[in-house]
């Protein structure tokens, strides 16, 4: 019954926890490269597991690689590739199994972070405080100094660690009772430098326009591949309340 509590509110959960939890930044940088493991990612929210993500942003743009390994052995691997491009307003993905590619509107302001932790929004200042009265310990996360907090909520304690310097998630997860903890985020390495310029630019001849757009509420989508997110969820950071719903869809024409 708890695990399945879990997974009926992880897709919202891990839409706001984040964003709600974080100190806020001093500033994003512009220029690096990052490895991480997590479950925020669209890809992962649809298959129920964990993506493997690899990133590249130089200034307005940035490149995005994610896989997926199944739970399920009949279910396929996940591989799609994404460019965000914030002074033209376009997202392009490439699903690379199926090699079709197809680009839709880009209203957000900044890069997705659920696939780019740095470029986490800044939360309230009631937020930053709540974060740092549950602060727990210094600690590193793959080399990288940052602060831990231990957070109160409906589904138990979760656990932030955020960036000594710059403030962003490094790794969350939730204690879950009688079980291991279930990680949510984990940035494997992190280095800020020019990336390969040659990885930021979509595919040749990726002129197909997706109906719908991606904006900072979520994406709707429907071509070729199509998926659909919707999801609303709230932390309460003075209760330790979460509540939330959200419906993940994905298939074909």
């Amino acid at each position: 019954m708890y695990a399945q509590k879990i997974r009926a509110l992880f897709p919202a959960l891990v839409a706001t926890l984040l964003v709600l939890i974080l100190p806020a930044q001093t500033f994003v940088p512009q220029s690096y490269t990052l490895s991480m493991t997590s479950r925020m990612a669209l890809e992962a929210m649809t298959a129920d597991s964990s993506a493997e993500i690899s990133l590249s942003r130089f200034g307005p743009r940035e490149f995005v690689d994610v896989t997926v390994t199944p739970k399920s052995a009949q279910a396929k691997p996940v591989h799609t590739r994404h460019w965000f491009d914030l002074a033209a307003h376009k997202a392009y993905t490439l699903d690379v199994a199926k090699n079709t590619c197809s680009w839709m509107s880009y209203t957000v302001l900044a890069m997705p972070a659920m696939y780019d932790p740095p470029a986490t929004p800044a939360p309230s200042a009631d937020d930053l405080a709540a974060f740092n009265k549950h602060f727990v310990r210094a600690e590193n996360v793959n080399g990288i100094a940052a602060r831990m907090a231990e957070l109160p909520g409906d589904m138990g304690i979760t656990r932030v660690w955020a960036a000594l310097n710059g403030n962003y998630p490094l790794k969350a997860e939730i204690l879950v009772p009688g079980s291991a903890p279930l990680l949510i985020q984990e940035v494997k390495s992190l280095r800020f430098e020019k990336p390969d310029l040659a990885l930021l630019a979509p595919p040749a001849g990726c002129t197909t326009q997706a109906q719908g757009e991606w904006t900072a509420d979520g994406i709707s989508a429907h071509g070729k591949s199509t998926i659909e997110v919707e999801g609303s969820g709230h932390t309460d950071l003075n209760t330790g309340k979460t509540t939330g719903d959200a419906t993940v869809k994905s298939g074909g024409k």
